[in-house]
């Protein structure tokens, strides 16, 4: 069975409304850089730009890259021990130590 459609509110139609009218063209646009930049669009440094993250970290996938590498066996087992899915638990792990060694 389908879901079931939800219903907009009188509110969120105007919303729309209004944005559908609104002027995207070239000669109504604010600048894009230097001092008349809008305030939703500020210039950042290449520090900012630096500590930058993604808002939404779980829809960030990066390139995954098939490698060997040689653990531990007892390492090896804690991880498989909670079960289907311990390459991304041990990647995860890995993850966390990288971030914590690079924002010092």
């Amino acid at each position: 069975m389908g879901k079931t459609a939800k219903t907009l509110s009188p509110k969120r139609i105007a919303e729309i409304k209004a944005f559908k009218n609104t002027d995207f063209s070239e000669s109504s646009a604010e600048p894009l850089s230097g001092e008349g930049s809008p305030p939703d669009c500020p210039i950042l440094t290449e520090e900012e730009l630096k500590q930058l993250r993604p808002r939404h970290p779980e829809y960030f996938k990066p390139k995954k890259q098939a490698v060997q590498i040689r653990l531990d066996a007892d390492v090896l087992a804690w991880f498989k021990g909670y079960g289907k899915g311990y390459q991304s638990r041990i990647n995860t792990v890995l993850r966390e130590v990288m971030l914590r060694s690079t924002q010092g």
